[in-house]
């Protein structure tokens, strides 16, 4: 491992305590999740403060700064999959009145980076930013069934028990296998009532030059009462934007040999 900076660390740790849940965090809250000094912690929070990094809250607290946002949006931009795949989520839900993802996995988790909201009556929405173990999602599914067994193995941390949402989540890597092996013969992932009641998904998917699943995409809907044929349909369609967004970002010239880099680890989570 190369040498770190001690200073830098509690740097990203701190800015890792700020959540879509937990957005505003006290001071007396940072010392406790961090383990650092008061004294200590207030000379970082000045600095990152100085450099618009965090900014006080109203009521008291700290939350994200300009400067926090702005590294975000230079992030989407500078990656060509998010702005290639707006067309494909805008289309499948002009087609479908479904909610439609695009997302990659961080760890055992998939981070949702875009979210275009379907027209159906009754929906949920993750938006962007938003984070739920992967092996309750199609999208996360999708990803890994399309990964060698030991890429598989690393990405969930060797764990045997899997995190679950609902009642309907996978328990095991047992179950898990058992779905993904479904998921291959298939050709799409599904996951039913497992990130939350009533609610289905359909995913795919996205490749890089080398076959390397980086990204998925998929819609959710209410499934109720539950329709085979629309499920399938709905999964063709996800299925074939997914394999029109790898065969675009294979001829995109800023397409590299991996889009997303591999996860790095993340200290404290």
């Amino acid at each position: 491992m190369p040498e770190t900076s001690k200073t830098v660390t509690n740097a990203l740790r701190l800015l890792a305590c700020f959540t879509r849940d937990q957005p505003v965090v006290a001071v007396a809250a940072l010392a406790r999740r961090l383990g650092m000094a008061r004294t200590s912690l207030l000379r970082l929070l000045a600095t990152l403060e100085q450099f618009r990094f965090v900014e006080r809250a109203p009521g008291g607290g700290f939350r994200l700064g300009l400067r926090a946002f702005e590294l975000g949006s230079v992030y989407l931009e500078s990656n060509p999959a998010p702005a290639l795949a707006v067309a494909a989520l805008d289309a499948l839900v002009a087609a479908t009145q479904c909610t439609a993802y695009f997302g990659v996995l961080d760890g055992d988790e998939v981070l949702i980076l875009m979210c275009r909201e379907g027209s159906l009556p009754i929906r949920l929405i993750w938006p962007a930013g938003s984070r739920l173990p992967c092996t309750t999602t199609a999208l996360g599914k999708a990803i890994l069934m399309r990964m060698p067994a030991a890429a598989l193995e690393s990405q969930l941390g060797g764990r045997k028990a899997l995190r679950t949402l609902t009642a309907g989540s996978l328990r095991n890597r047992k179950e898990l296998e058992r779905d993904l092996a479904a998921a291959r013969r298939a050709g799409w992932a599904v996951a039913r009532e497992e990130s939350h009641a009533g609610l289905t998904a359909v995913g795919a998917a996205v490749l890089d030059g080398s076959g390397t699943p980086v990204a998925g995409i998929s819609l959710s809907y209410f499934d109720h009462p539950p329709d085979r044929e629309r499920l399938r349909r709905l999964a063709t369609l996800v299925r074939e934007a997914a394999e029109r967004l790898t065969a675009q970002l294979r001829g995109h010239r800023a397409y590299g040999a991996r889009l997303f880099p591999e996860p790095a680890a993340s200290p404290g989570r």
